[in-house]
């Protein structure tokens, strides 16, 4: 039988996300000068100690950012596979990248949109349709 199409469409959201990520981490690499810039105005720093910490953030972030991003596509393709233990490690993924960006406070453009794409994509993920269609019911 066919994935249900509230499934598929969770599936391909949250690997939207999963691009948005690693789009966002390449951005903040091509403008890592500019940060450095305004950490040290912003803080203070001389230059080398805010060419250090932007190195530090961006670093982090793009951590950050590869690991989520890997676990939605991998979770995506087990769902696929018709794994039902997926959708509760994607909710637990999405539920960290929530805390992380609410924890942050870094609710900026691109943290709602990614926001509104992954709160779409759970609802999507736990309908009845694709319930059913996990468990092996349809």
């Amino acid at each position: 039988m066919a994935t249900p199409r509230p499934l598929r469409f969770s599936v391909v959201l949250w690997w939207t996300v999963a691009i948005l990520l690693l789009l966002q981490a390449g951005l903040m690499w091509s403008g890592r000068a500019e940060l450095v810039q305004q950490l040290a105005v912003q803080q203070q720093l001389p230059p080398a100690d805010a060419a250090g910490r932007a190195q530090q953030m961006i670093l982090a972030n793009t951590g950050i950012a590869v690991v989520l991003a890997a676990a939605y596509l991998g979770f995506g393709v087990a769902l696929f596979k018709r794994h039902s233990w997926a959708r509760i490690g994607l909710s637990a993924f999405a539920l960290l990248h929530l805390v992380l960006v609410l924890g942050s406070g870094a609710v900026f453009s691109v943290h709602t949109i990614l926001l509104v794409l992954g709160g779409t994509a759970a609802v999507l993920l736990w309908r009845a349709q694709s319930t059913e269609w996990l468990t092996g019911e349809r």
